[in-house]
């Protein structure tokens, strides 16, 4: 796999940003849920708490590895694989230099 040109490599920046926003705001939504459960009496300030501090230890963390250390390319893929970033988005030309195969959901 030739090495990405500086257009692609900016690009691959934006997306693997643009997947981390989606799937963080997907997981916050999840958390939400949850301050409105402890707004209606439903869960303590304790229980809130504690699952504030799951979300940090858990998803939020494990999202920051996968988009903010480690490289792009990889989160793209990543991304790729999972739905969060359709092939149309990223485009057929970088999703090639990227050696990731649409068709096959695969490196």
């Amino acid at each position: 796999m030739p090495p990405l040109t500086t257009h692609q490599r900016r690009r691959v920046r934006e997306l693997a940003a643009d997947a981390h926003a989606r799937e963080l705001s997907a997981a916050l939504t999840d958390l939400y849920e949850e301050f409105q459960r402890w707004g209606g009496d439903e869960i303590s300030v304790f229980d809130l708490n504690d699952l504030v501090h799951e979300f940090h230890d858990g998803v939020s963390r494990e999202l920051h590895k996968r988009y903010a250390m480690a490289p792009a390319e990889l989160g793209v893929i990543f991304a790729l694989r999972h739905g969060v970033l359709g092939v149309e988005e990223v485009g057929p030309e970088l999703v090639a230099a990227l050696g990731f195969d649409a068709d096959e959901g695969a490196i």
